[in-house]
């Protein structure tokens, strides 16, 4: 090829760059968002959510987060993590005014007022060592789960925390090939299949 031949496709490429830059600059930058979805939703930390606890209760590690049909917000947390300061008021003899650990369990509506509050070691289920996971299923039903070296349970119970149905046993697996147990199931999700026990065998199946 010619030095002007050369020179002619080398300038030909320089403009096309050219142009494709103006056009750029005329109709925006190039992105995957189509034009009619609008702007992409910016988010903010609501310094004010949830509103404070009664009964000088306080919040330990928050482990999970679930939303159920009532967008209400489902929280579990791990009382046990509150150093002795921070749950003064629960000593012997007490250390100061405030405070006390929360229930595991927070329900919250979307203003986050607390609307109702439970859990923690009861007659016949085994509460888990460390709580970890929560879901709320389509019937209003809570499942919570673990994840201690120990914990090889999942819990179900009522939005009011009655307990309802055990799977797994405290302290007991066999491993990942063990099809009979679980083990550590941290977290869950239900799906609405009508049929209880399908959905028993659903969830052992999901966390095993």
């Amino acid at each position: 090829m010619t030095r002007p031949g050369r020179l002619l496709i080398v300038t030909s490429a320089i403009v096309s760059a050219i142009l494709v830059g103006l056009t750029l600059a005329f109709n925006g930058s190039v992105t995957a968002q189509r034009p009619g979805d609008g702007p992409a939703p910016r988010f903010q930390v609501d310094p004010w959510w949830p509103k404070p606890l009664p009964n000088n209760w306080l919040m330990g590690q928050a482990a999970g987060v679930a939303v159920d049909r009532h967008d209400h917000i489902w929280v579990i947390q791990r009382p046990r993590t509150l150093t002795e300061d921070e749950r003064g008021a629960t000593l012997n003899p007490p250390r100061s005014l405030c405070c006390a650990p929360a229930p595991p369990v927070l329900e919250f509506d979307a203003d986050g007022v607390l609307v109702r509050s439970w859990g923690g070691p009861g007659t016949g289920y085994d509460w888990p060592l460390n709580e970890h996971g929560i879901f709320v299923d389509h019937q209003d039903n809570v499942w919570i789960g673990g994840n201690d070296a120990k914990d090889h349970q999942v819990l179900k119970f009522t939005r009011d925390g009655k307990f309802l149905l055990q799977i797994g046993r405290h302290d007991q697996t066999g491993g990942d090939n063990d099809t009979a147990h679980l083990g550590r199931p941290a977290s869950m999700n239900v799906v609405a299949v009508g049929d209880e026990h399908l959905v028993r065998r659903r969830v052992a199946r999901t966390i095993a």
